[in-house]
């Protein structure tokens, strides 16, 4: 079912873009213009197809826990982009899958507390050898963003927003001294995903960042544990 999900969401994102991709109705190009009509120019929609590269990890996790370089994710989004009047910003919508990735020493222990009578998310340092110990987060998410781009042949640009999304899959993948292990829907995670992103670049270049509000997982787990991402954004159309 989880792959099922997974495969149906990038099929989804792939049918999006070519209705991302709309043509200039007025068949100008700002290069061709003086001074006074680029100002006035209403742009083209751009920045609809967006990808990234991250390092993906935990901000406050548990105390013994480090988090390890290999903690990397992807975000792809196909985005609908709104001019506000003949102004340089508009206004960017559309839906996104974020994966997240953590590596770390963590190992997941469930507690059954006999006073409340249900079972307790604890995460403590593992203690055996391993190769691999990932915690993945697979994230359907809806982004809205205020956008400012410069009307010049280079342009640089800011993208300011927030966004809120869904975990629809999320599994842990150990290889350790008692095998090769890939564990699915881990107790206690939090589903519900929101926070803001922000994106300064120019031309097809960014530097990406997004900080969420939401916590990893539900008050039966670890307390404080903020997501967040740093990286590198491509935006090619």
């Amino acid at each position: 079912m989880k792959r099922t999900a997974y495969t149906l969401c990038i099929l989804f994102l792939l049918s999006l873009v070519s209705f991302a991709q709309d043509k200039p109705k007025d068949g100008k190009d700002p290069e061709d213009m003086d001074e006074y009509d680029r100002k006035n120019y209403k742009g083209e929609p751009s920045d609809r197809i967006i990808l990234e590269l991250n390092h993906t990890g935990w901000l406050n996790p548990p105390k013994g826990i480090n988090m390890s370089w290999k903690s990397m994710g992807f975000n792809v989004a196909v985005m609908f982009d709104k001019a506000i009047g003949r102004s340089n910003f508009s206004f960017g919508y559309g839906i996104g899958f974020f994966s997240h990735n953590f590596h770390s020493n963590a190992d997941f222990v469930y507690r059954y507390d006999s006073l409340k009578k249900y079972t307790v998310t604890e995460i403590v340092p593992k203690t055996d050898n391993y190769s691999i110990n990932r915690f993945a987060q697979k994230i359907v998410e809806i982004p809205l963003e205020l956008r400012f781009r410069t009307k010049t042949v280079s342009k640089f640009k800011i993208m300011l927003g927030g966004k809120v999304g869904y975990v629809f899959s999320d599994f842990r993948k150990v290889f350790d001294d008692s095998g090769h292990f890939k564990i699915y829907d881990t107790k206690n995670v939090n589903y519900l995903r929101y926070g803001v992103l922000l994106r300064v670049g120019v031309e097809q270049f960014a530097f990406t960042a997004s900080y969420y509000f939401s916590e990893v997982f539900t008050k039966r787990g670890p307390q404080g544990i903020i997501p967040y991402s740093v990286g590198i954004a491509i935006i090619p159309f």
